[in-house]
């Protein structure tokens, strides 16, 4: 009877550690899930508010108040998306972070809305004024900063608890072990008391046997899908959700991985940045949904035309992309923002609103160069945005390269820096 008990204890301590096992698999499918959501939605605040700053800047800029149309639905949707990720965190040491950006978002509204008191009243340079304010401009870089604190804080917390899901989960594979051991143990003195059960008892050994080598591959299963489910959190990170492309995020990235690469082998760096040519009219005669077919098919052709090996496509914003070529020459980089302008022209896409051509086009801007010592990334970047500008300008539909002496005046300069830094 001592010795059935011990198998008693055995099975229950197997049974104990196969339940909580279980339990710390599925919360760590929890906790994986419940970050990719808060870490979407910290994402999109921050894309929220930089077009929000865009939004307000481009007002300024062109002195035209209609540019500040779309501020209250971008605004509408950074308010529900940080109501959101608050509702996530609201049982996490994060949730204090969250109510702080909030406040300081409310505060950056406010400033907001003594330009929108301005450009009302048209009132330009009070508008500047305020846009430029280092108040202003202190109040944003603050907002960056906790914003980055805020996903270092997560990380630090999930990196906690899946420390946590990891000891338990040693916990059960100890109490595993000392029930198999339990086992075994419990076999063998039957064994030497009982000779007549001795057949018995082998196979009782062959089905322990069985059974741990089904819990290794249990285990190496599982393994497996946790590693094809980090791959999957991976890529999902730095692709854009609609087009497929990658995104903001994952080019920043590249950018600057890009950059110090030509900056140390003294090779060219191109990049080419396009916006689909009145595409706030387009969203607003066709509606929403087939505004995001007609980004999704942009991003179709950016994936057909641009395949050289380096080279990456992204959604930079909006209806703004951005490709970068390393390697390449501004005459190579002007031929192939030449191909992709034909590319969308050909895809025939209807844009009954457009002053410019009747089916959908798109304006570029290409900017390249050899970086040196005293290079700045974000320059070239910002020499591309001209050029795009500058497309723009001369009536959309082409493809304009950057070319020295091709600047903006002082005072859009001074705001797209400030923008950039954002």
């Amino acid at each position: 009877m001592r010795f059935l008990g011990s198998l008693h204890i055995a099975v229950a301590i197997l049974l104990l550690s196969i339940g909580v096992g279980l339990y710390a698999d599925l919360k760590s499918e929890q906790m994986h899930g419940q970050s990719l959501r808060i870490q979407t939605g910290l994402e999109r605040m921050v894309r929220l508010n930089q077009s929000l700053t865009s939004v307000m800047a481009t007002a300024v800029i062109e002195k035209n108040s209609l540019r500040a149309a779309s501020y209250n639905s971008l605004h509408t949707k950074l308010e529900a998306t940080m109501q959101e990720v608050q509702a996530l965190t609201q049982h996490m040491t994060l949730a204090g972070e969250i109510l702080a950006l909030r406040d300081e978002q409310r505060a950056l509204r406010a400033q907001e809305s003594q330009v929108f008191v301005h450009i009302r009243d048209e009132q330009w340079d009070a508008a500047y004024k305020v846009l430029l304010g280092g108040d202003y401009v202190m109040a944003l870089k603050i907002y960056e900063i906790n914003s980055e604190s805020a996903v270092g804080a997560l990380t630090i917390e999930l990196s906690n608890t899946a420390r946590r899901q990891d000891l338990l989960r040693q916990a059960t594979l100890m109490l595993r072990l000392a029930a198999a051991a339990l086992l075994l143990w419990t076999g063998w003195r039957y064994s030497r008391r009982l000779q007549a059960e001795l057949a018995e008892q082998v196979r009782l050994r062959g089905e322990v046997t069985a059974a741990n080598e089904a819990l290794e591959e249990k285990v190496r299963l599982r393994t497996a899908e946790l590693q094809a489910a980090n791959s999957q959190l991976e890529t999902l990170s730095t692709t854009d959700g609609l087009t497929g492309l990658a995104n903001r995020r994952r080019f920043d990235k590249y950018w600057a991985e890009e950059w110090q690469r030509a900056l140390r082998q003294a090779t060219p760096l191109a990049v080419i940045m396009m916006d689909v040519d009145h595409f706030k009219t387009y969203n607003d005669h066709y509606g929403h949904q087939q505004g995001d077919e007609c980004l999704r098919r942009v991003g179709e052709v950016l994936r057909a035309t641009v395949r050289r090996a380096g080279e990456l496509a992204a959604r930079y914003g909006g209806e703004e992309f951005v490709v970068v070529m390393p390697g390449a020459s501004l005459a190579q980089a002007q031929e192939t923002a030449e191909s992709i302008l034909a590319a969308i022209r050909a895809e025939q896409m209807p844009h009954a609103s457009s002053p410019v051509a009747s089916v959908v086009t798109i304006s570029l801007g290409v900017a390249a160069g050899t970086p040196g010592p005293a290079g700045d990334r974000a320059r070239m970047l910002n020499e591309a945005d001209v050029a795009l500008y500058d497309a723009k300008h001369q009536g959309r539909n082409r493809v304009v390269p950057s070319l020295p002496g091709l600047t903006q005046p002082n005072v859009t300069n001074a705001i797209s820096n400030t923008v950039t830094l954002l």
